[in-house]
């Protein structure tokens, strides 16, 4: 008898020992939590840095594409820190999905035609990014940005056109920008 006490107390034992463990792990747990971890003011994300263009003549016809602005010639480039580098000049070797920095064909489908999703310039270390596109050999437009950033957003707030302010944001929460350039 003596012995079956003893075996029942060694296999009620480790579950004794689970317990315990178990329940100075979850006050560990509980203790540890704060309210602080979490900005409470900012909590998401936001990377606005792209801009729909559509490029068309003075009669209003869509001339991205034309003999003029063929596709095969348009270039996107970054002015970042005094040099003028290519989309992507911050993740060499990696594989884009557009990278040229601009997307072609149809946007939206209000528009008639071939539109172009610029990625724009949105490098922390400039006040002002600089983004030019250079639509053949000869012409560029050059696009600078205001940006307001937190510390986890980044939201486009102001956009020149060879320095004529063209775009803003004017409501909290404004989504989607195009803008029709005139050549």
């Amino acid at each position: 008898m003596i012995l079956q006490k003893k075996s029942v107390l060694i296999y009620f034992q480790p579950l004794n020992i689970m317990k315990k463990l178990f329940i100075a792990l979850l006050t560990i747990m509980c203790l540890s939590c704060s309210e602080n971890i979490i900005d409470k003011s900012t909590t998401s994300f936001i990377l606005f840095a792209n801009i729909d263009i559509y490029l068309k003549n003075s009669t209003g016809e869509n001339i991205l594409g034309s003999d003029k602005y063929p596709e095969n010639s348009i270039r996107v480039r970054y002015l970042v820190g005094g040099k003028d580098l290519g989309y992507g000049y911050n993740t060499p070797g990696a594989i884009l999905d557009n990278p040229g920095g601009f997307f072609l064909g149809i946007l939206s489908a209000n528009e008639k035609g071939k539109g172009m999703r610029v990625f724009l310039n949105s490098d922390s270390s400039e006040e002002y990014p600089i983004t030019y596109i250079h639509w053949n050999s000869t012409e560029t437009d050059t696009i600078k940005t205001k940006y307001r950033r937190t510390s986890n957003s980044i939201v486009l707030e102001k956009l020149w056109l060879n320095d004529v302010l063209v775009w803003r944001v004017e409501v909290e929460g404004q989504t989607g920008s195009t803008i029709t350039i005139v050549k």
